[in-house]
């Protein structure tokens, strides 16, 4: 059949598709921020936030072109590298990165891999974190205004540097997210997290000690970086600068091969992910009843037997065991440094907030298996006594062994009642608080069984509100606490040391009976929303 003249026809080249997905990846984050006012609010922050990263980083750009030209160089090549390693370690370190164009999402679509590949790219360089670094990446410019030509291809470099920060980022979660979905990894990287966090005292004091050392090396090592694919693009305007323009070739042909062997190799990793999708997934099962078993035959039983498995079992869950860990290294390494054994018990209070507040998310964490609880009828007072119940049960013993221990160390027994007092406030106040906050707001997290580096619109401005607002909360219901353990760290008077553990146990005590009461209330009154707003973020 043949079309009539002048009838516009449809545009169905891999161009138009890729305009397509871009449309959808938008009108997927609008749709998803203008459900949810608060993520919106969040976005908004995000975007404030990386506009002001954007101006101090061109500022230092500007102020960098009056420094010595070797400085200079050797500065952006660092930093250049720096941003690269950022977009690559970024999603693994932190809450994730904006997965609308996942490839579970995209598996059904009529198009090739190419174009999805394409989209997915196309679709990230328009993400506000796309449009910084080419913007960054262009500002680089700034430096080198003396030079016309290190202008110019600095300029015209800054695709060629965002795309490079894309692709790599792409690739390294790709190559992750199926990885992931094996328990032994998952356990693997644990195990990888937390020794480098125990090991990062150590690292920073050594680096800090072999800072002046080093310093002569930086141009040498500068140099070595600027012929990998991290440091090439951003060293093709410095050789310019300096008129090493057969330098600036060689550098600029690895500048541009690159983004062309990040792509080459991300294809064939996403293409396995699209075969690993469709196979889907085994589910096995253990016999037993489990912690069912163990916790009493009542509703509230039955919510801390769920919620202990989680804590036992969840990858999300066992983060926040981490800091048991990892916190009384660091405050060692801290205190030795400073001089000041006495900041070793300290730790106790870090660890006592963070397990206190980690059921803030508990209902988010719970998806959809939150309908359960509505369509059961459970009431408020036992949802929240259940999962104060779980946390309490790992909490508890935690913070009591951290500070016995501690203590021990640093051979202050005389103010390990201070010590317990003022862990119980916190302790105690973050349950209270932590039941009040749960059942007034739902956080944008990953759900069970999803991408571990999926990041929902808005989630990580929105989750450090939310953590800002339970911190400072609970700071507010310590104070007289923590008040009492200042004066009987000074005085070191018997009366003072046993008033704060008294005081601070009866305080955390009653907060939390009275946070407890307060989120039943708000949990009874608020449920069907609750379920609603689960449902939703997920």
């Amino acid at each position: 059949m043949v079309p009539l003249i002048g009838t516009a026809q449809p545009r169905t080249g891999a161009l138009a598709r890729v305009r397509v997905l871009v449309r959808l990846r938008f009108r997927v984050l609008w749709n998803t921020l203008t459900r949810h006012p608060w993520q919106l609010v969040g976005a908004i922050i995000g975007v404030l936030y990386g506009l002001g990263v954007l101006g101090m980083v061109v500022v230092g750009l500007v102020a960098a072109s009056g420094l010595d030209p070797q400085l200079a160089r050797t500065s952006l090549i660092f930093g250049g590298a720096a941003l690269i390693l950022g977009w690559m370690l970024g999603p693994i370190v932190s809450s994730g990165m904006d997965r609308t164009l996942d490839p579970a999402r995209l598996v059904m679509f009529p198009m090739s891999a190419g174009t999805q590949l394409s989209g997915i790219v196309a679709a990230s360089l328009l993400g506000v974190p796309g449009i910084v670094t080419l913007l960054v990446s262009a500002a680089t410019a700034a430096t080198w205004f003396r030079s016309p030509a290190a202008v110019i291809a600095a300029i015209l470099l800054a695709p060629v540097a965002a795309l490079t920060c894309v692709l790599a980022c792409q690739l390294m979660v790709t190559a992750l997210s199926r990885a992931t979905a094996s328990r032994r990894f998952r356990e693997i990287i644990g195990g990888i997290v937390i020794l480098l966090l125990v090991c990062a005292g150590p690292l920073i004091a050594g680096i800090g000690s072999g800072a002046a050392a080093l310093a002569e090396r930086l141009p040498a090592i500068a140099d070595g970086i600027s012929w990998s694919p991290l440091g090439a693009v951003w060293a093709v305007p410095a050789e310019l600068a300096r008129g090493a323009w057969g330098v600036a070739v060689a550098k600029l042909l690895i500048a541009l091969a690159t983004p062309v062997l990040l792509f080459f190799a991300w294809r064939p990793l996403y293409l396995s992910n699209l075969g690993a999708m469709t196979e889907g997934s085994r589910a096995t099962a253990k016999r037993g009843a489990g912690w069912f078993a163990r916790f009493p035959d009542t509703p509230r039983g039955a919510v801390a037997a769920r919620a202990f498995t989680y804590w036992l079992r969840d990858p999300r869950y066992l983060q926040s065991l981490l800091v048991v860990l990892v916190m009384p290294v660091i405050f060692a390494f801290v205190s030795g440094s400073s001089g000041a054994p006495i900041l070793l018990p300290g730790s106790t209070v870090m660890v006592a907030v963070m397990l206190s507040l980690s059921t803030f998310t508990d209902i988010s964490y719970d998806g959809t298996a939150f309908s359960t609880h509505i369509l059961r009828g459970v009431r408020g007072i036992d949802d929240r006594v259940g999962r104060i119940w779980a946390n309490a049960l790992l909490a508890i013993p935690s913070v009591i062994i951290v500070a016995v221990v501690t203590t021990a160390i640093v051979g202050r027994f005389d103010q390990l009642p201070t010590l317990l007092g003022l862990t119980a406030a916190v302790t105690l106040g973050g349950f209270g608080v932590s039941s009040v906050c749960s059942a007034l707001f739902i956080m944008p997290v990953p759900q069970s069984g999803e991408n571990p580096f999926v990041s929902k619109p808005g989630a990580g401005m929105l989750s450090l509100i939310g953590m800002a607002g339970s911190y400072g909360s609970l700071a507010v219901i310590a104070l007289p606490t923590i008040g009492l353990t200042i004066a009987a760290a000074i005085t070191e008077q018997p009366l003072y040391i046993w008033l704060t553990f008294a005081v601070g146990l009866l305080s955390g005590a009653l907060v939390c009976w009275f946070g407890v009461r307060w989120g039943a209330a708000i949990y009874d009154r608020k449920a069907p929303e609750l379920l609603a707003r689960v449902v939703a973020q997920g």
